[in-house]
């Protein structure tokens, strides 16, 4: 997008967040990147990038182990998102730990819209990431 609406960027059109080199794109910078592959793995979903993204996101929910797959998939997304964007306008390197932060931030906000036993479920994912 920041291609097409013609941004100037200091050149930068590569994925920012690892060093592949790769174009960045959506589906690399959110699901494919060195980075996003750490993340996802870290809070414990399984993302195939050889399938298509709605296939791989499919597979993903089926195969997550917990509750609340597409809050914790947004909210793990926004946030790799979030890591790129404070590289971008900020000159913020993006790191693991603060991808983690902000991650455990927004669960435990998401804690105070769910009954009681999603709500210490929510605590259990925040103490284990």
């Amino acid at each position: 997008m920041v291609k097409r609406r013609h941004y100037n960027i200091d050149g930068i059109d590569t994925c920012v967040l690892c060093t592949s080199q790769e174009e960045e794109t959506i589906d690399h910078l959110i699901f494919s990147s060195q980075f996003s592959q750490h993340c996802w793995a870290k809070i414990g979903i399984s993302y195939n990038t050889n399938n298509s993204r709605i296939e791989a996101t499919i597979r993903a929910k089926e195969n997550f182990s917990g509750r609340l797959f597409f809050e914790i998939f947004t909210i793990a997304a926004w946030n790799i998102w979030k890591e790129r964007n404070n590289y971008i306008f900020n000159q913020i390197n993006p790191t693991h730990n603060s991808w983690i932060e902000r991650t455990k931030a927004d669960l435990n906000w998401l804690r105070y819209r769910v009954p009681t036993d999603l709500s210490d479920y929510i605590t259990s994912i925040v103490n284990n990431l």
